[in-house]
């Protein structure tokens, strides 16, 4: 039977959603002051971006920092709306997934954008935030996600909390000679969803596919393509039967010998033991750094 700390952990985590949700609202209705608020006089400030417009990949400190960003992106792009896709919480950590259309000033012009957020909580701010943007690549013939009614009554995922940290950990380590798709063949359903973040004009793969043919056929052109000689320990919040997944990888591309270090972001659920869906972030900028 669930105790007393259960509860209050549930509440906890319910608390954290509340103010997820709300910072995203307050954020496209250009509410700057009210985002501000959420951050620590002295938050870190981590960014994956894509190439266009005021989303400058880079590294801040300080709540000052933010609000300089903000002002810059709001000066160029008009905020207009936004779909959340997933709200990870486990303890003082939070992930967001969502996709948000901007409309650039001067043009006219509407971009769709993936956004997703890892966050690091202290109390009531955020102390620490890595963030991904890039552009939205239009859904191929698979199911959208699912309806706030269906996550709410979402599958068992099968597994214990470290059998699917470990399973995550498994197929993110690549050797040398490349990953080894026979764990993605064991690991994921046969019908998976799997959906590759990015402008598809430069990642022909990008958008979203269905089924375990698709899935590692994307890996071994990966794995074809790029050499993985080194990585950090990922970061991994797990809520129910979904994760995300916050790592860095250090690739050398075969062709050019160029090296650079990736972040990627992935949210990943599993249902009756397997993974059914599967969402990557990569930082395309610092890839196609590589490539030349």
């Amino acid at each position: 039977m669930h105790g007393w700390d259960w509860r209050s952990n549930q509440d906890a985590d319910n608390e954290t959603r509340r103010r997820v949700h709300d910072l995203l609202k307050r954020r496209m209705a250009g509410d700057a002051p009210g985002v501000l608020d959420y951050f620590a006089d002295d938050v870190e400030i981590s960014h994956n971006g894509a190439t266009v417009g005021y989303f400058p990949t880079g590294q801040w400190r300080g709540r000052e920092a933010l609000r300089e960003n903000l002002r810059r992106t709001d000066i160029e792009y008009e905020p207009l709306d936004a779909e959340v896709r997933s709200v990870l919480v486990e303890g003082a950590a939070a992930a967001l997934h969502c996709v948000a259309n901007w409309r650039r000033r001067a043009t006219g012009r509407v971009y769709a954008m993936d956004m997703a957020y890892f966050l690091r909580w202290r109390k009531d701010k955020i102390v620490r935030m890595h963030e991904f943007i890039d552009h939205h690549a239009a859904s191929r013939a698979v199911d959208p996600p699912g309806s706030l009614e269906k996550l709410m009554r979402a599958p068992e995922p099968g597994l214990a909390r470290d059998e699917m940290v470990q399973r995550m950990t498994d197929v993110g380590s690549f050797s040398r000679q490349g990953p080894d798709v026979a764990l993605f063949r064991q690991y994921c359903s046969p019908d998976v969803v799997c959906e590759f973040v990015g402008d598809r004009s430069k990642i022909f793969y990008a958008g979203r596919h269905r089924g375990i043919d698709a899935l590692t056929n994307i890996i071994r052109t990966v794995g074809m393509e790029f050499e993985q000689v080194g990585g950090a320990a990922p970061e991994m919040i797990v809520d129910g039967g979904a994760l995300a997944v916050r790592r860095s990888v250090e690739w050398r591309h075969r062709g050019t010998g160029r090296r650079g270090v990736v972040d990627l972001a992935n949210f990943v659920r599993f249902e009756d033991g397997m993974i059914v869906e599967l969402v990557e972030f990569r930082d395309n900028v610092a890839l196609l750094q590589m490539q030349g």
